[in-house]
């Protein structure tokens, strides 16, 4: 005779993943109660939490209008452009390195309050995605004033790190 048989108080019910129903748990989500696997629970400082209802915490912060991913990606390009243009002065591959955290943050700033600091889940993408192809813009008009591609080292590095400060800033909490 098994334990079980013995007592019946003693069986236990199975409980599934609500997103993935072949996986056994009983690990549940502390806000709602829904079950989740280790693949689905989020760490929180409050304990695990399924990802619906993270996600629904995290939409309270982002705010943007449909329009603000253009108007980022515009700013961020227009203003990578001037930058661009601007480091192709600088002599000194140390000097781009030295402005390219600054001229970054002046981009993003400018960005966001344009935007009135909305954010979306994309916007950093989108801003970074501006940047670089602001910043790289003279590489593309010496390829199509000289017919051939001519790196230049110090804008290189110029549009890596702004565009990385630029990422930064916006994923940053406002």
């Amino acid at each position: 005779m098994t334990t079980s048989e013995q007592n019946p108080t003693l069986i236990e019910e199975l409980t599934y993943c609500a997103v993935h129903p072949d996986r056994e748990t009983g690990l549940q989500c502390n806000k709602c109660g829904r079950y989740m696997c280790v693949d689905c629970a989020v760490r929180t400082p409050v304990g695990y939490r399924c990802r619906e209802c993270v996600r629904g915490i995290e939409d309270k912060f982002f705010n943007a209008r449909p329009s603000d991913g253009m108007i980022v990606f515009a700013v961020c390009s227009v203003l990578g452009i001037v930058a661009g243009f601007l480091i192709r002065l600088v002599p000194f591959l140390l000097f781009a390195i030295l402005l390219a955290a600054p001229a970054g943050g002046a981009i993003s700033e400018a960005a966001l309050r344009l935007t009135g600091r909305r954010r979306g889940r994309q916007t950093a993408i989108i801003a970074a995605a501006g940047t670089a192809v602001g910043c790289l813009a003279p590489l593309l008009v010496t390829l199509l004033l000289r017919g051939r591609l001519v790196p230049d080292i110090s804008l290189l590095l110029f549009a890596a790190i702004a565009t990385a400060a630029v990422f930064g800033r916006f994923k940053m909490r406002i």
